[in-house]
C-alpha cells in the first residue's frame, strides 16, 4: 500500500504518509528496534482510547506527557512499537488490521513522565516503544516475534569522486531536517538519520557502511516517484551520487520482521 505523503520540518525524521509533531519525533527512524515482547516495559501509559478514524489526516504525535496516532491502521501502530520502517517487514496480519484506520490517544501520568523525562532522547524513546507493545498486547491481544530475513536492501558508500557534504560540528544526535517530496535540507544531521528517511523514498532497508559520524549540512534535489520524463533532476540514486558524494549500491542482506502470531481488533475503551 503506497499512502499519500504529508512533510513537516522535525528533527531528523519522518515516516510517509503522516504528519509527526514534537521535538522527539527524530526518534522514530534514528532508534535501533527494542528488544522483543519478552521484555517487560519498565512504565505504562495511565489511559488508553482507542476508536474508528477515517478521516485521512495521518499523524503520529509524541508529546513529553502522552503518544497519539489517528487516520491510519494498526499495522503503522506495530511498525512503530517494533522500530521497523516498511510495509514488508510486518508479517502476518489481518486485511482489517491493514485497512481500517483508526484513532489512538495514549495519557502518561506526570510520575511516569517526570520519570521517562530524566532519560536520554534515545533511551526514553526505547522506553516508549515498549508501553508501545504493552498496549497492543492488552488492547489488541497482540503476540508477536521477531525474525530475519534475506531480503533485497540497498547499502549507502561514500561514491568514487568523494563526500561533498559539510561536517558540522553537531554531533548528529540533534540536528534539523524538512523532507519534501523532491528535496531534503538538512543541518547537523547524522548519516543514520539520513539512511532511516531514504528507506521511504527508495522502498528498501539501507544500511549504513559510510563510516560517516556526527552532523552534516546539506540540500539534496531530485525528481520525485511519477515524475514526467521530461522533468530535469536527477533521480535520487543520481542527485546522492553528483550532490552529496554518497552511493546506493543494491545487495541482498538480513532485515528484521516482525510475525504476527495473533491480533484482534481493540477491545473497547
Amino acid at each position: 500500500m503506497r499512502m499519500a505523503r504529508h512533510f513537516l520540518a522535525v528533527r531528523s525524521g519522518f515516516l510517509p504518509g503522516v504528519v509527526l509533531v514534537g521535538a522527539s519525533a527524530a526518534a522514530l527512524c534514528q532508534t535501533p528496534p527494542p528488544p522483543q515482547n519478552s521484555v517487560a516495559a519498565a512504565y505504562s501509559f495511565d489511559a488508553v482510547t482507542i476508536k474508528p478514524d477515517d478521516t485521512g489526516r495521518g499523524h503520529l504525535r509524541l508529546t513529553p506527557d502522552s503518544f497519539s496516532m489517528g487516520g491510519m491502521p494498526a499495522w503503522i501502530l506495530i511498525r512503530t512499537a517494533y522500530g521497523v520502517l516498511l510495509e514488508n517487514q510486518v508479517e502476518g496480519l489481518p486485511g482489517w488490521a491493514k485497512s481500517e484506520q483508526i484513532a489512538v490517544e495514549a495519557k502518561i501520568d506526570p510520575e511516569t513522565t517526570a520519570a521517562l523525562n530524566k532519560l536520554p532522547a534515545a533511551e526514553r524513546w526505547k522506553q516508549m516503544q515498549l508501553m508501545l507493545q504493552a498496549m497492543l498486547a492488552d488492547r489488541f491481544a497482540l503476540k508477536a516475534h521477531r525474525e530475519s530475513r534475506d531480503l533485497p536492501i540497498y547499502v549507502l558508500t561514500v561514491a568514487k569522486g568523494g563526500l561533498k557534504m559539510n561536517k558540522t560540528s553537531a554531533d548528529g544526535q540533534g540536528g534539523n531536517a524538512r523532507y519534501d517530496s523532491d528535496k531534503i535540507t538538512a543541518h547537523g544531521i547524522s548519516i543514520e538519520a539520513l539512511a532511516a528517511n531514504l528507506t521511504f523514498t527508495v522502498g528498501r532497508e539501507i544500511v549504513n557502511k559510510t563510516g560517516l559520524e556526527g552532523g552534516y549540512d546539506f540540500t539534496l534535489e531530485y525528481a520525485p516517484d511519477g515524475a514526467e520524463a521530461s522533468d530535469p533532476r536527477p533521480s535520487i540514486f543520481t542527485a546522492l551520487e553528483e550532490q552529496l558524494g554518497l552511493k546506493l549500491e543494491p545487495a541482498s542482506g538480513p532485515v528484521d520482521v516482525i510475525v504476527v502470531d495473533h491480533i484482534e481488533r481493540p477491545t473497547a475503551n
